[in-house]
């Protein structure tokens, strides 16, 4: 057990929710939001989006923890309601996918050549389609965000509970985290071996996509190397890395999301989150491997 790894990774999770927590607060306090959002509010509207949720999305492109703390503290101070703090929380990883995935498209690309890029493409695309369901859901659930006309008083930040709110919700966050910490590895080799001891692939692809459940570059690896060999066909590749990348949905969801959610929002939401976030993630991800399990058919 790596106990120092533990606590640097406890520390960064403190700090990471502490800052978002003072961030979200000063932005949401300072009026910036509805400012900068102003002349978008009319469009944002449309499409389901206040202007809290589209600052959110927007402080996403750089981190959605940030999106999160930021939604979090508008929640706290009832500028939106409980269902557009939820569903408004699982579209954040859109945003933050979107800065990402330049690098990952030129990585796969270049790893693995056609297969890569049409393995690129495809997350893409399943990311894209999450987004859309999402906003869809908070269109159809009405805007009901409170547009702040006036500049917020100079006394209004000494309102904030901080003491009460993060006495709640960072002793749970520490014990997800921790939980993450020590099941994930695990529950990652598990999978491996589980998933080597079938018979469904042949051998290179149930190392790619073995490999794939944690490690992204190793599984384009191994896949470019299988391709080159011969061992491998480009369908067979693309439904390796998917099939890889989709059974570590559950590993992935507790080791990055797990401890934030319990550190920013009540155990109920933070549970709520976790399980929806599960749910529309893996739904897509289901998909697109049954998409991609069709030319297998005919090879």
């Amino acid at each position: 057990m790596d106990w120092k790894g533990l606590l640097l990774g406890e520390l960064w999770l403190t700090f990471d929710i502490l800052f978002g927590l003072f961030l979200g607060f000063a932005i949401l306090k300072s009026g910036i939001a509805d400012r900068l959002m102003k002349g978008l509010i009319p469009h944002l509207r449309r499409a389901g989006i206040g202007p809290v949720l589209g600052m959110a999305l927007t402080v996403s492109l750089g981190s959605a923890k940030a999106g999160a703390a930021y939604i979090a503290s508008a929640l706290d101070n009832d500028r939106i309601s409980e269902k557009e703090a939820k569903w408004g929380t699982l579209a954040l990883s859109f945003p933050a996918y979107l800065h990402r995935w330049p690098s990952t498209m030129v990585m796969s690309a270049s790893m693995a050549g056609l297969s890569g890029a049409i393995f690129g493409a495809i997350l893409l695309l399943r990311s894209a389609a999450r987004f859309i369901l999402i906003i869809w859901i908070l269109k159809r659930g009405g805007c009901a965000e409170t547009a702040v006309e006036e500049e917020p008083s100079a006394g209004s930040a000494r309102e904030i509970k901080f003491n009460r709110k993060l006495l709640r919700t960072l002793p749970l966050a520490w014990c997800f985290f921790a939980a993450a910490w020590m099941l994930v590895p695990w529950a990652e080799e598990l999978i491996k071996h589980w998933l080597l001891a079938g018979k469904m692939l042949p051998l290179a692809a149930l190392t790619v996509a073995a490999a794939s459940i944690a490690h992204v570059s190793a599984a384009l690896a191994l896949a470019g190397g299988s391709l080159a060999h011969g061992d491998l066909t480009i369908a067979q590749a693309v439904f390796a890395l998917l099939l890889g990348n989709s059974l570590g949905i559950v590993t992935r969801l507790f080791r990055q999301n797990a401890g934030y959610y319990f550190g920013l929002f009540s155990r109920g939401t933070a549970q709520w989150l976790l399980l929806w976030n599960f749910i529309t993630t893996a739904g897509f991800a289901l998909l697109s491997i049954a998409l991609a399990a069709i030319p297998l058919f005919f090879i």
